[in-house]
């Protein structure tokens, strides 16, 4: 049998850690359950996951299905499950796509957590047309009902459900039987009408004439009041089937469905019988056995009360009245398609259409060794334009087989027997563990983790089950410190608690047997998370979309999207000997599309090849694999310059393929061959046909329509599963392509058709971006939550998130960079179980590249996308993937940055500079870049090297890197030869200004002086001096203080630039006069301290080696004017300081000529105490117009200097003359700003002006 359909399982989570919203169900009196205490987050989880028991009950759902409205407007399609030991029921939208302008996107998670179980078969849902509401009715065991009426609205802002009280909208349902009998089954026919199955064998319809009104009660029983009332005392009745603790009379309703006009009522009851109530009457008109047999009386056949009874109500398009089909699983198992003819006037009877006829559906297990049970059956009637099908879903534990058939009602006995097809099992399927190979390179740890971790494969709540249930068996315990730590984290940790490196006497390490130990315990480990994620495949209900075409199974953890398969994907999942009538099964199923081989290779060819090297590359050993896998990557590496021939060869020898492969397996590859001639009998057009199926161009229309986060997610694990099967398939094709050269390249007799390497030119590309493409899906990132419009918003558009965390989801980075902007088409005239399909082509044509984009270039796209996103570890792991090109290498060079690389991102910078300087453009480079380069950064690349260089340097100044920044600022400038012209104005003085600060910054202030002197704007100079001259003064920065700051200043040829010289002694005077006084400006409150320079003694020093005497004397006199202010100073009876002063102005004064050796100053007016405390208080007021300047001569510094010596000679000698020089004893109270040495009051010494 041909399996043309596969599945894509996935776990429908909330899309973000807000998007789940808990809303508290009392019961009808309005009670709640007794509040559990809080306690600790690690004791909780560990009470979660203890054991596969409190697994199944928090984490596994016991009931879900989907349900769809019949409104066909968005919000559509909702899954529901119940979980948390079923007392919760999750309700979301499960819609595929929706309109481009329904931007308000239904994502929210609604979360009903009732005080009681909800009861087996007890949620049903239903919907009116006109109105846009969701009614839910909920069953719990205490016979209490709800009817929860929720506005599709809330699932898009649940605000509304929220803050309203919870009675407006949950409403119990009144109803007196429910305090009488045990409810067993519910059934939903719309809002307005429902109907209950008793335990008792009673059926009762609940009518409404509105979603607000009061429910009216109509029962139906066949059992007369004497025996209804005995089985009430009794609880039980004449004929009862005991299941546990329950007891179920034989009538019992099972599964009930109205008739389409609402006049009748079919159920399906325990003891195998199939009973029709007319609902307008109130009696029973009809009853068969769902075999159509006369049984005994005490025939004590019946139903499993805790198994679904299977009833379906349909009408083919050219009959006049409804139809049913029914499902006993006796006999086999039996399908069952009944008449129901009757009319006002008429009485209803009910009749076997096929009479005679036996329809069973195909047994997944023909030999019968297993035994599998019915989960349901959807049957389309079809139209005039589409056939009927009906879809059987069989389960045997936690495995799941789907079949679907081609009806024909007009031949039914022929269609049924030969239109079955099967869907490929793909959700149930078993994880291969990685194979032990020893000496292997990489650590076992590592291997598993990636094992234990791959997307898709198990849940974070599988592995802290596994883990617990494991540490429990070897009786490990973690400390309270490990306990915290990551989940990878404990894992390593307690598998390495139980492993111990041995040592046997005088021997060294067994490091082998340490690495067999530890591969067996993380294999045990495997084999738990094995049993315990096998719990979560258990399929639950089979949902069928008519509208859509569409089949979903939702299993306890999963939900599983049944889709047609692929051209390719139908040659890898079935036979060879099936594949011979695929063309025309095909053309029967589908007719929508086409499958056919288009007049080239057979398809029966190319599954024969696929086939075979499948199952050569299944023989290998692990050793065998590991080499092969090694030789590939390494090859990988290599650069296409090298010959192809060569490189087939070396990894034929250096996997040892000749000695490595025996006479079984070559004989087993020549038998898989035969078909096509055997192994050297090869072609190249047959493996080339087969590498055509991967890749499908075709034209589709523009879709108005995007996806829902729903959708993503389907597409996200479509996507993966796609992936991986052709990376199998091309490493299938490309190991039997080396072994076939290397075993007939010594042949003599060789075919000239079969051309390894022809092959491997277009095997390795495909492989190699196979292998990015599945890197690319299988990380994710955390992004903000983002639902696209009619206009895709970009990546490039998009910042860094800052978001919070409740804000942002987890997302593929395939998804996120590429895919999301690839648009369903509407599933019209066509299947959605096709459009699936053909969107996940689409995304695979889209992200590869293979019709918009050069590979290398996509490459580098991505890591530019990774960058842009601030995604640095990812970016760097992504790195094997990135081309030689100079493109690449300068992204690696801005990752290289990004990571403080810099020495790394030099390198790779050099090696792109001339390719994107001066080479041909690669195109677009903010289209490129995926929003890496900004408009202004891209005019930088093709248009010379000095802008390329002055751009890195730009990249490196804002990484403050300026050791790059000043050598490629210098390899800017060599590059701007002389008397070219500026690629823009100011464009050297910009190269030199980033120049002298990065010298500046880097100390090297001689490299920074030179910059600073080739600036052509005299501002920018200014201002660079004053930078230059502030950076030496800063005494924080300066490790050889004041002498070594005046040696590094005075060391700069200033007379060769006067400007500058003036710039930097205006500068020096500004901050004299902000620290301390020139000419005049007070300076009380400048104290040198230990941590400043004094500015003074360094502008007097800088001054003097420039030769400007003037200038130093200046800056000595106005030092003598500090140092008498100071209270040291005056205290000191030698006047050390003082002389100093004195005695340094002499010396220099005496240098000048005659002419010059004068100063011109202000004269200092004597001044009492109030006078001094106004101006202390007055700090800063203009001074005198009326003040005195004065001409100081060198004789009168003489004069002034010997009078203080004779002074500190009578001080010495003890002889205190108060009168003399006319000094008062007011001179002693003169403040502490005021001079003792004033030199304005010797008259006859000085001349005035």
């Amino acid at each position: 049998m041909l399996s043309l359909y596969t599945e894509t399982a996935f776990k429908a989570e909330p899309a973000t850690t807000t998007s789940a919203v808990d809303f508290k169900i009392p019961r009808v009196d309005g009670s709640y359950n007794r509040a559990i205490p809080s306690s600790s987050s690690a004791t909780s989880i560990s009470a979660t996951f203890r054991n596969e028991d409190t697994f199944t009950a928090n984490i596994l759902s016991c009931q879900s299905s989907i349900y769809f409205r019949q409104c066909k407007s968005y919000p559509r399609t909702f899954y529901w499950s119940v979980v948390h030991n079923g007392r919760i029921l999750q309700v979301q939208c499960a819609d595929y796509a929706r309109s481009e302008i329904d931007v308000k996107e239904a994502y929210y998670t609604l979360r009903f957590e009732f005080q009681d179980r909800i009861l087996p078969r007890g949620v049903c849902f239903a919907d009116l047309e006109t109105v846009d509401e969701l009614h839910a009715f909920v069953c719990t065991d205490k016979n209490e009902i709800f009817n929860l009426q929720l506005p599709t609205a809330s699932f898009r802002d649940p605000e509304s459900l929220i803050h309203e009280s919870i009675n407006r909208w949950c409403k119990p349902v009144e109803d007196s039987s429910l305090r009488i009998d045990k409810i067993h089954q519910l059934s939903v026919n719309s809002p307005l009408e429902a109907f209950l199955s008793f335990t008792s064998g009673k059926l009762q319809r609940l009518t409404r004439r509105s979603t607000n009104g009061a429910w009216k009660q109509d029962n139906y029983n066949e059992k007369s009041w004497p025996v209804s009332l005995r089985d009430i005392v009794s609880r039980r009745g004449f004929h009862t089937i005991e299941y546990g603790h329950h007891h179920f009379d034989a009538r019992t309703a099972q599964s009930m469905v109205a008739s389409p006009d609402g006049k009748l009522l079919f159920t399906v009851c325990l003891n195998h019988t199939l009973r029709v109530w007319n609902l307008l009457e109130g009696g029973l008109v009809a009853t068969k056995d769902l075999l159509d047999v006369q049984r005994d009386p005490n025939d004590r056949t019946h139903l499993n009360p805790v198994e679904d009874a299977h009833i379906q109500v349909f009408k083919v398009p050219s009959e006049r009245y409804p139809s049913l089909i029914t499902y006993t699983p006796h006999d086999g198992g039996q399908f069952k398609i009944w008449d129901v003819r009757g009319g006002p006037t008429v009485s209803t009877v009910i009749e076997d259409k096929y009479p005679g006829l036996k329809l069973s559906a195909p047994d997944p297990d023909p030999s019968g060794n297993t035994v599998w049970s019915m989960v349901g059956f959807k049957l389309d009637p079809g139209s005039d334009l589409k056939p009927a099908r009906i879809w059987v879903l069989w389960r045997n534990h936690n495995y799941h087989q789907l079949y679907n058939c081609l009806l024909e009602f007009g031949d039914l006995e022929s269609s049924w027997a030969s239109n079955w097809v099967k869907c490929n099992p793909t959700a149930a399927s078993k994880n291969i563990a990685p194979d032990f190979v020893k000496a292997d390179g990489v650590d076992p740890a590592s291997k598993w983790l990636e094992f234990f971790f791959s997307p898709g494969r198990y849940t974070v709540a599988t592995l802290e089950t596994s883990l617990a249930m494991f540490a429990e068996a070897t009786a490990v315990k973690l400390s309270p410190a490990q306990k915290g730590a990551t989940l990878r984290q404990r894992l390593c940790a307690v598998v390495a608690a139980s492993v111990a490196l041995r040592k046997y006497e005088e021997s060294e390490f067994d490091y082998d047997r340490f690495g067999a130990d530890t591969d067996f315990h993380w294999r045990n480990l495997y084999r738990i998370a094995e049993n315990v994620n096998e719990s979560r495949n258990a399929p639950l209900a089979l949902a069928y979309d008519a509208f859509n075409e569409m089949v979903w199974i939702t299993m306890a953890d999963k939900f599983c999207a049944i889709r047609e398969c692929s051209k390719i994907e139908l040659l890898q999942q079935n036979r060879m000997e099936d594949v011979q009538d695929l063309e025309s099964v095909a053309a029967r199923t589908w007719t929508h599309r086409k499958v056919s081989a288009d007049d080239g290779e057979s398809f029966s060819d190319m599954a024969a090849l696929m086939t075979a090297a499948k199952r050569f590359r299944g023989s290998f050993s692990a050793e065998l694999l590991r080499d092969l896998n090694l030789a590939l990557d390494e090859d990988f590496s290599v650069d296409a310059e090298y010959v192809t021939p060569n490189r087939i060869l070396g990894i034929y020898n250096s996997i040892g393929f000749q000695d490595a492969i025996s006479d079984d397996v070559f004989d087993q590859l020549q038998q898989d061959l035969a078909t096509i001639g055997g192994l050297s009998s090869l072609n190249n057009e047959l493996f080339l046909a087969i590498l055509e199926l991967l890749s499908t161009r075709a034209k589709r229309p523009k879709s108005s329509m995007r996806n829902t986060l729903f959708g993503h997610v389907l597409l996200s694990a479509g996507v993966l599963d796609i992936m991986v099967a052709q990376r199998d398939l091309l490493v299938d094709l490309l190991a039997l392509a080396v072994f076939a050269e290397g075993e007939l390249g010594s042949e003599e007799a060789r075919t000239t058709v079969f051309n390894a390497s022809e092959l491997f030119h277009d095997i390795v590309p495909l492989l190699k971006l196979c292998e990015r493409n599945i890197w690319l899906a299988s990380h994710s990132r955390l992004v903000p939550l983002e639902i696209m419009g009619s206009d895709g918003r970009p990546n490039a558009a998009r910042r860094p998130s800052t978001s919070v965390v409740e804000n942002r989801r987890w997302v593929t980075i395939l998804e996120d960079a590429l895919s999301k902007a690839v648009r369903p088409q509407p599933a019209v005239e066509r299947p959605l179980m096709y459009v699936i399909t053909d969107q996940l082509s689409e995304i695979d044509d889209w992200v590869s590249g293979k019709d918009t984009i050069a590979l290398e270039d996509g490459a580098v796209y991505l890591e530019c996308d990774l960058l842009a996103q601030r995604e640095f570890d990812l970016a760097t792991e992504f790195l094997r993937f990135q081309p030689s090109t100079a493109w690449s290498n300068y992204v690696k060079g801005r990752l290289a940055i990004a990571k403080g690389e810099y020495d790394m991102a030099s390198n790779c910078f050099r090696k792109a500079s001339y390719g994107l300087a001066c080479g041909k453009a690669v195109g677009d480079l903010v289209a490129l870049s995926a929003g890496l380069l900004s408009m202004i950064e891209a005019e930088s690349f093709n248009s010379g090297l000095p802008s390329y260089l002055h751009h890195i340097t730009t990249l490196f100044e804002s990484a403050n890197a300026y050791s790059q920044v000043a050598y490629f600022a210098h390899l800017t400038l060599e590059a701007l030869q002389t008397g070219q012209k500026e690629p823009s104005a100011g464009f050297r003085a910009d190269v030199l200004s980033r120049l002298f600060h990065a010298e500046l910054k880097l100390s090297r202030f001689r490299r920074a002086y030179d910059a600073l002197v080739q600036l052509p704007d005299a501002a920018l100079q200014r201002s660079c001096v004053s930078a230059l001259a502030s950076t030496l003064l800063d005494s924080e920065r300066s490790i050889t203080g004041a002498k070594g700051t005046v040696q590094t200043l005075t060391s700069f040829p200033w007379t060769m630039h006067p400007h500058l010289a003036r710039h930097l002694d205006q500068y020096l005077v500004s901050l004299v006069g902000t620290k301390g006084t020139l000419g005049g400006v007070k300076t009380t409150h400048w104290p040198a301290g230990d941590t400043e320079f004094d500015y003074l003694s360094i502008m007097y020093a800088i001054r003097l080696a420039q030769k400007d005497y003037r200038g130093a004397l200046a800056v000595l006199y106005d030092r003598l004017r500090v140092t008498r202010r100071l209270a040291r100073a005056r205290h000191d009876p030698q006047a050390t300081s003082l002389r100093q002063a004195l005695l340094a102005l002499i010396n220099v004064m005496a240098c000048l000529t005659p002419e010059e050796a004068y100063i011109l100053a202000e004269a200092e007016e004597k001044t009492g105490p109030l006078q001094s405390a106004r101006d202390a208080a007055d700090n800063g007021a203009s001074i005198s117009d009326k003040r005195r300047r004065i001409i100081i001569t060198l004789e009168d510094l003489r004069k002034e200097y010997q009078h203080i010596l004779d002074k500190c000679s009578r001080i010495e000698r003890g002889d205190f003359d108060f009168e003399v020089d006319g000094e008062s004893d007011d001179d002693a109270e003169l403040p502490a700003n005021q001079s003792r040495l004033n030199m304005s009051s010797h008259v006859g010494d000085a001349m005035e002006f």
